[in-house]
């Protein structure tokens, strides 16, 4: 092999141990580690420089804030109509909702994405709607320097994206081309999931999140039947109590049979007496 294959094969063996990393994802956010010493390196510098800057001139704060909420209500039915035109005039949206009734209690969960500028003001409309909070708490998470950390490895990654497209235009065969593509692959790779770390922060950042719960106890619920509703509910259920019945005396229809021919005996034997 000539001496400047063995360089370039070098150069592609340096590199993928600088570009050699892992980064895996959990359900509260994104997990990162440092597995070179110019990443955390570049890091490092990144914090200097923000801690030396003016306030003017420092990053901007990312902050992900969260509620959790849990309220009474008088009226389920009203309640829920009323939070659903409470997060349509604040622009917010509601992702999810999850219905229950335990007995006489009659609950909904919403998952509630509302901008950070309105998020308080929208947990005190809430409030207004409840006749017993049962708990609110309020997190808030900030994730600036994880945000920067990931910001500075992604520019490290794409420079390494730059010397190995140089790399490639200088290969001279097949082997050192094949190289190359398979260390610039992997790096690529690299980038696309510190990008989308990068897009799960904003998303979280861009938007708070609210977990509110609602919930009614009482025997007559409002849960926006009508009356004949319940009627046919009730027709329904007693054709199947019908069918059940019906069900269980054929099980047991040796124990019937058993009393019919006793009762049988009885009678007759009273009529002999007499």
């Amino acid at each position: 092999m000539e001496t400047k294959t063995w360089i370039i094969l070098a150069l592609l063996a340096t590199f993928s141990l600088a570009c050699n990393g892992s980064y895996d994802r959990s359900q509260g956010g994104a997990e990162y580690d440092y597995n070179t010493r110019a990443d955390a390196q570049m890091a490092k510098e990144s914090y200097a420089q923000d801690e030396g800057q003016p306030e003017s001139l420092a990053p901007e704060k990312k902050v992900i804030r969260t509620a959790n909420m849990r309220m009474e209500v008088k009226d389920y039915q009203k309640a829920l109509d009323a939070v659903k035109r409470l997060v349509a005039s604040y622009d917010g949206e509601v992702t999810s909702e999850n219905e229950q009734q335990y007995g006489e209690q009659l609950e909904n969960t919403l998952v509630i994405r509302i901008l950070p500028g309105r998020f308080d003001s929208l947990l005190l409309e809430f409030e207004k709607l409840a006749t017993h909070v049962d708990y609110k708490n309020i997190n808030s998470e900030d994730v600036t320097r994880q945000y920067i950390d990931l910001d500075a490895r992604l520019s490290s990654k794409k420079a390494v994206v730059e010397r190995y497209k140089e790399l490639l235009k200088q290969a001279k065969n097949v082997e050192e081309i094949l190289a190359v593509e398979e260390n610039l692959r992997k790096v690529v790779e690299e980038i696309e999931s510190i990008e989308g770390q990068l897009r799960y922060l904003s998303r979280q950042v861009d938007q708070s999140t609210v977990n509110l719960t609602i919930y009614e106890r009482g025997t007559q619920l409002s849960t926006g039947r009508s009356f004949w509703d319940r009627i046919g509910e009730g027709f329904g259920n007693g054709w199947k109590l019908l069918k059940s019945l019906a069900v269980g005396l054929v099980t047991i229809w040796p124990i019937l049979l058993i009393l019919a021919l006793l009762a049988a005996w009885l009678v007759r034997r009273r009529r002999k007496a007499r």
